[in-house]
């Protein structure tokens, strides 16, 4: 009985052991990505509801805020339909 608890225990040493090292070849291994604008976070055009990056869309601004759309045609039509709304 004693042999397999130190069995088991050894067992676990070094199933903890080589997942380390695992771990630490694989995370070394990826080439990290640098910060750029590919990486950018989405945004939802306000009027036709598309998700598209900021730096490849239109910006319209209304009452100082600064919108993103994915083309001019929903920058117009959203700035011609809420320019009444502005103080």
């Amino acid at each position: 009985m004693i042999r397999l608890a130190i069995f088991v225990f050894l067992a676990f040493v070094v199933y903890k052991l080589l997942g380390g090292l695992l771990k630490g070849v694989s995370v070394s291994s990826r080439p990290e990505v640098p910060a750029n604008k590919s990486t950018a976070e989405l945004v939802q055009d306000p009027q036709c509801g598309a998700y598209i990056l900021p730096a490849q869309g239109v910006d319209g601004r209304l009452a100082g805020k600064t919108y993103h759309f994915c083309s001019e045609s929903c920058r117009d039509q959203f700035l011609l339909e809420h320019s009444d709304n502005v103080d």
